[in-house]
């Protein structure tokens, strides 16, 4: 029963994303039904090739570009074109020029997004606490998502990072999402001479063997926090993986805090906000990608609280980082890659 909740699932957004945004715009252009029992077949075609791809960990770039552009492409047309859809039921005689209208704009808007994915920007982060008495600089990136995105668009973030002052680098999760990763992918990171932390995220635990390449990371100056604390200096940096509820999450962090340091929790997710120790100074998290194309975001605020940005609790703060790279197809709209410079320094 659930393999075919699965398939069917997978027909259904298959022929919204990738066929019925086409049906569409011929609909609009040449005044062609919307639906045709003839788009069975190409959807039967294109759900094949994404069950395939996702089921059978295949490392095919041309499958993945197709499928994960495909992607894209189709959300954004997907709004675009029912967007004219809507506009043409009130103009009808426009259809043919509401058509046009609505390609150029989606065309745009794919290059745009396309252009966008491929940038990285950084942002600063400035906060204040009684528990520390010199100047603190981390950087904290997250969702790199190496397999999705390139071996070169990690050098351009280690490149960027190698080029900031700080005193220990941050990774929270999603550093690699798919069978297509390589561990040599990890080699630009061989050039940062500060410490550099990791803990999981979701996307690690559907890799292939992830426990072998997780355990490899360490073999590229990346220490990995397993459920664990270290401390440097005034710093308790807390790491708590992600295959576990937000409540043995919750249990574990408080096991770990520090009453006399800054206590920093580093979590993919978000969604263990609500239920952080309180003494808890600065939890560091990811996974939301802030939505990555708009409207979508609007579709992530349902299920997280915490989207992105900068959240207060009493004497805690939760930054959500937008990650600093994509899932899927390397394209963003009304979101940015990013990197996180913090500043923490001594309360006057």
């Amino acid at each position: 029963m659930r393999e075919f909740t699965v398939t069917t699932t997978i027909f259904v957004l298959t022929f919204l994303i990738y066929i019925y945004p086409l049906n569409i715009l011929t609909h609009l252009l040449l005044k062609t039904k919307i639906v045709e029992y003839v788009a069975i077949i190409p959807t039967a075609i294109i759900a094949l090739a994404v069950f395939v791809y996702f089921r059978t960990h295949a490392k095919s770039p041309l499958l993945r570009g197709f499928i994960y552009y495909g992607m894209g492409i189709g959300f954004i047309g997907f709004c675009v074109f029912n967007i004219g859809l809507l506009t043409s039921l009130i103009f009808p005689k426009l259809a043919l020029e509401i058509g046009f209208i609505c390609l150029f704009i989606s065309s745009i808007t794919c290059v745009k997004s396309i252009s966008n994915g491929r940038s990285i920007h950084l942002k600063k982060i400035c906060l204040t606490s009684q528990k520390i008495n010199q100047d603190i600089n981390l950087i904290f990136i997250s969702d790199v998502h190496l397999g999705s995105n390139s071996k070169q668009h990690f050098e351009k973030i280690c490149n960027k990072i190698d080029g900031l002052k700080y005193d220990c680098l941050l990774i929270g999760g999603d550093l690699f999402d798919s069978s297509a990763f390589d561990a040599g992918d990890l080699n630009p990171i061989k050039a940062i001479q500060k410490p550099v932390l990791f803990v999981t995220g979701n996307h690690e635990y559907y890799v292939k063997d992830h426990q072998e390449k997780i355990a490899r990371l360490a073999n590229y100056n990346i220490r990995i926090l397993d459920n664990q604390s270290l401390q440097l200096g005034a710093l308790n940096i807390i790491g708590i993986s992600d295959n576990q509820a937000p409540k043995i999450q919750s249990e574990i962090s408080q096991s770990l805090i520090s009453q006399d340091k800054f206590n920093l929790l580093l979590v993919h997710q978000p969604s263990m906000w609500k239920s952080a120790p309180k003494n808890t100074d600065l939890m560091l998290s990811g996974h939301t990608h802030n939505g990555q194309i708009f409207p979508f975001n609007l579709l992530v605020r349902l299920q997280f609280k915490t989207v992105y940005g900068i959240y207060k609790r009493l004497n805690s703060s939760l930054y959500v980082s937008s990650g600093s790279g994509t899932w899927g197809p390397r394209m963003r709209l009304g979101t940015k890659n990013e990197i996180i410079q913090i500043l923490i320094s001594p309360k006057t």
